[in-house]
């Protein structure tokens, strides 16, 4: 009986404060988090399943045009609107070699896929690969073979793509119908070198660091341009802690992997899975500053090219959702709205960590783990597209602190989480708010060291329930609804609804000096 009264009495203390606590934001915009790269909002596409062969390059299908690109897939594209776009791997680049997918398509060799499962017809290779990087508007990522490729390999490949002298492969681009070069800038070092049930060989972190530097130099010397991306792993300190030192001056950025799921039978567990990437994020950062100087020092000559000139930063090339679904491996994953709400907590995470993050991927951008999803006669938009795209077109240059406090869902997970970005010059402010609560809850905005003329609009997503998902059953249904409206005046408290990502854009007034 005792211990009857004591449950209720805390369950009715919980309650209490899941509806009476008082919920507060603070802005503060004297306090910069750094300026937020576009690049946070990349995609990435991989030979695995049906993400290119099926996804968006499909030959002789009225749903493609000419060059195989499905058309329906590349609308959807455009709108997410990705500043950078990362292939062909992940995991599948351990046996990928680039010279496969080049020149007249017939003459394509088809070969096992070893690491996923069926058959690379490398007809969408690396010139298609940058046509529709073209075709979108973004920048192109290339990933490396360290595995079963060499230093040389990697080199030529770097030259058949920016090359602009007389030489065999550049040469070999123009003779493939492309004079002018490519221009890839950004290169990674592998993927996830340090998984041992990989087809890699590079368990070791001394024996990465000796191997990579062979092809750093030839790669560099090819093209002192180009900036690199150091394979990173999030849970294997001693790791980092070797590459950093080991390639310190060579390597622009190093790599984080970041995927969420739900634990069965708590379905708020993925966003306290979320919070521990955030604080993952802050120790890796950390980590960076201790093992690597901003400026390098003590740079030899002989290595013929030039060191970095900024800070190591990450590159999140891979994040998302994996929730263990359906196959290859799990992969096939139909979002429900719950995980729109994740999307739009994980990119208020990289907000905060703006100072840090160069780059971030989402993976994968069609079928795999994705916000698009094909069938041979149609294409979705899953929850998650939503918040990728509703960020990404409300994208500001600096993110700035901002504080929450709000009623607890559960021990350790407020309602709202959220993230702030300023543009200075244009005086804009946006304010995203992930109110993660089944309730309204009615909050307080604060800003201070700014003042602020008034709330220009708001952009609303929510659906009808957090169960909600669009599938490719129903392709013309859309359980998400995106809700915009101007506002034009001053506001000081928000309503926010149930379960709903809200973006506010105000208008400053005035910023103390």
């Amino acid at each position: 009986m005792k211990k009857t009264f004591i449950t209720l009495f805390v369950s009715i203390l919980f309650c209490h404060s899941l509806y009476a606590q008082k919920s507060e934001i603070t802005v503060d915009t004297s306090v910069s988090l750094g300026e937020i790269s576009p690049f946070v909002y990349g995609q990435f596409i991989e030979y695995m399943g049906r993400c290119i062969d099926g996804g968006i390059y499909e030959e002789d299908t009225p749903l493609s045009d000419e060059r195989g690109f499905r058309t329906d897939v590349l609308e959807k594209v455009k709108e997410l609107n990705p500043p950078m776009l990362r292939f062909p791997g992940g995991t599948v680049i351990k046996t990928f070699h680039w010279e496969d997918g080049i020149g007249p398509k017939y003459e394509r060799k088809p070969k096992k896929n070893l690491i996923w499962g069926g058959i690379n017809t490398y007809r969408f290779g690396t010139c298609e690969f940058i046509e529709y990087c073209r075709e979108i508007g973004c920048e192109p990522v290339l990933v490396i073979n360290l595995s079963t490729g060499t230093p040389d390999e990697a080199a030529n490949w770097v030259d058949y793509c920016n090359g602009t002298e007389n030489t065999y492969y550049a040469n070999l681009r123009r003779s493939h119908g492309y004079p002018e070069p490519f221009n890839v800038k950004y290169w990674a070092l592998g993927n996830e070198e340090a998984a041992e049930p990989d087809a890699g060989r590079h368990q070791d972190p001394h024996k990465y660091v000796e191997d990579v530097w062979h092809f750093i130099k030839l790669m560099k010397l090819t093209d002192p341009s180009i900036k690199l991306i150091a394979n990173g792993e999030s849970q294997h300190t001693e790791w980092n802690k070797i590459i950093l030192k080991g390639l310190d001056g060579a390597i622009d950025y190093i790599s984080y992997h970041a995927y969420v799921g739900t634990d069965q039978g708590k379905p708020y567990s993925i966003f306290k899975k979320i919070q521990g990437t955030d604080n993952g994020l802050t120790n890796f950062a950390n980590l960076i500053k201790e093992n690597s100087p901003e400026k390098v020092q003590n740079w030899k000559k002989w290595y013929r090219f030039p060191h970095r000139t900024e800070p190591i930063k990450i590159a999140m090339d891979e994040w998302g959702i994996w929730e263990y679904q359906d196959p290859p491996y799990g992969t096939t994953n139909t979002y429900e709205w719950r995980h729109g709400l994740a999307t739009a907590c994980f990119l208020n995470t990289i907000h905060r960590h703006a100072g840090n993050i160069a780059m971030a991927n989402w993976a994968q951008m069609v079928n795999i783990l994705a916000p698009i999803m094909t069938s041979e006669q149609a294409s979705v938009r899953q929850t998650v597209f939503f918040p990728l795209k509703e960020y990404r077109a409300h994208l500001l240059n600096e993110s700035v602190s901002v504080n929450a406090t709000s009623p607890l869902i559960e021990e350790g997970l407020q309602s709202l989480n959220v993230s702030a970005a300023i543009d200075r010059e244009k005086m804009l402010l946006t304010l995203y708010i992930v109110n993660i609560n089944p309730k309204e809850v009615k909050t307080a905005i604060n800003f201070t060291n700014c003042k602020v003329d008034k709330l220009l609009e708001t952009t609303i997503l929510s659906a009808s329930a957090l169960n909600a998902k669009n599938t490719l059953k129903e392709p013309d249904k859309n359980v998400v609804t995106t809700t915009q409206a101007s506002i034009n005046k001053n506001v000081k408290e928000i309503t926010l609804k149930g379960e709903t990502v809200t973006i506010c854009q105000f208008k400053l007034a005035e910023l103390a000096k």
